[in-house]
C-alpha cells in the first residue's frame, strides 16, 4: 500500500488514523472526535475544498497531537 507525503493533504479519516482515534471493539475511525474539536479550538482549521470534505494539512495534525495529549494525557 502506497503511502501519502508527509507534505500531502490527509483526509479526515487519515488524520483520525494518525492519532489512534479508533473504536477498539469495532475498530471504525472515530472521525466525529476531530469535527468537535475543529468547533471547540479555533485554531484547527481543516482546508475544506469541493464538495465539503476536510483535509488536514501537517501543521493542523501536530496541533491536533498536541490538543490530544494535553486532553486525553494531561487531564485539561
Amino acid at each position: 500500500m502506497k503511502s501519502k507525503l508527509d507534505e500531502a493533504y490527509k483526509t479526515i479519516s487519515e488524520a483520525a488514523k494518525e492519532l489512534n482515534l479508533v473504536n477498539t471493539k469495532t475498530g471504525k475511525v472515530n472521525t466525529h472526535t476531530l469535527r468537535f474539536w475543529e468547533k471547540e479550538f479555533n485554531i484547527v482549521k481543516p482546508k475544506i475544498f469541493a464538495g465539503k470534505r476536510r483535509y488536514y494539512d501537517k501543521k493542523t495534525i501536530e496541533i491536533l497531537k498536541k490538543i490530544q495529549f494535553l486532553l486525553k494525557d494531561k487531564g485539561y
